[in-house]
């Protein structure tokens, strides 16, 4: 549960590129406070039909959400010529896939790519410290500059499903790994040219090789983002698959049909 938890925050993270320190952080911490309040909160979803539906209703924007820059990310990066029906039909498939089976067996895909991710970060943050400069973070530490952005909270309603688990372990490490990723971006590009990229990070990889014989870190990196996207949605769409099937007629027969088996 925790490389879940961990793969879902790099990538609510990722969906805002932060060009300063205290904006991060506040956002990081605030958004840590409320889930230790979160974590307090005692509602089952499938005793309150009317929440339930809430909650489907909020979760969906999210996910198309997801998807939208999951589409956007593979036509930008792997494709000379943009299909978003047939990249957006591919991703959907791979999610349900994914998504039909049991929480468990989502993590357990998250726990084997964990340590792909820590080989991959490795050699790209090796790569990446020849070009940091120390002048680039002059900005980036300016305080009057904070500001709290809305899209890592909306990392909240994921969550918020599994509260009852270890999430803040995954979420600070998550966390932790996307606020490094950060140094090293500014301190590569600075916090001017992040917004000039679509995807700043892939953008400076293309320029630089590991030790002169590793190419390609680009396709590494955007790896790590596909995996991200993937199997947030995958999550995502497992969530709500569930909330529908607990109230299903089907379902409701089949407990009916249990309980006479029980009283006979």
């Amino acid at each position: 549960m925790i490389a879940l938890v961990f793969f879902l925050s790099r990538c609510f993270f990722n969906l805002y590129t932060f060009t300063n320190l205290y904006q991060f952080l506040f956002c990081a911490l605030f958004l840590f406070l409320i889930l230790l309040i979160m974590k307090k909160v005692n509602i089952d979803l499938s005793k309150h039909p009317i929440f339930k539906w809430i909650y489907l209703i909020l979760l969906l924007p999210v996910f198309i959400l997801i998807l939208y820059n999951a589409s956007n990310f593979i036509n930008i990066n792997y494709f000379r010529y943009h299909n978003y029906f047939t990249t957006t039909l591919s991703i959907l498939t791979i999610a349900y896939i994914i998504g039909k089976d049991k929480i468990k067996t989502i993590s357990s895909i998250s726990e084997v790519f964990l340590f792909l991710f820590i080989v991959f970060a490795i050699l790209i943050s090796i790569s990446l410290l020849s070009l940091i400069k120390i002048d680039n973070y002059k900005g980036f530490l300016t305080l009057s500059k904070a500001s709290i952005h809305l899209l890592p909270f909306l990392l909240l309603l994921p969550l918020f499903y599994i509260r009852k688990n270890n999430i803040t372990l995954g979420y600070l490490f998550g966390s932790f790994s996307s606020l490094f990723d950060l140094f090293l971006l500014i301190g590569s590009l600075g916090i001017k040219l992040p917004h000039t990229y679509t995807y700043p990070g892939i953008s400076i990889l293309k320029t630089i090789t590991f030790f002169h014989f590793v190419n390609h870190l680009d396709k590494l990196f955007s790896f790590i983002y596909l995996f991200e996207y993937t199997i947030t949605l995958a999550f995502i769409l497992n969530i709500m698959l569930n909330l529908v099937k607990k109230n299903s007629p089907n379902e409701k027969e089949l407990e009916g049909n249990s309980q006479q088996t029980k009283s006979t």
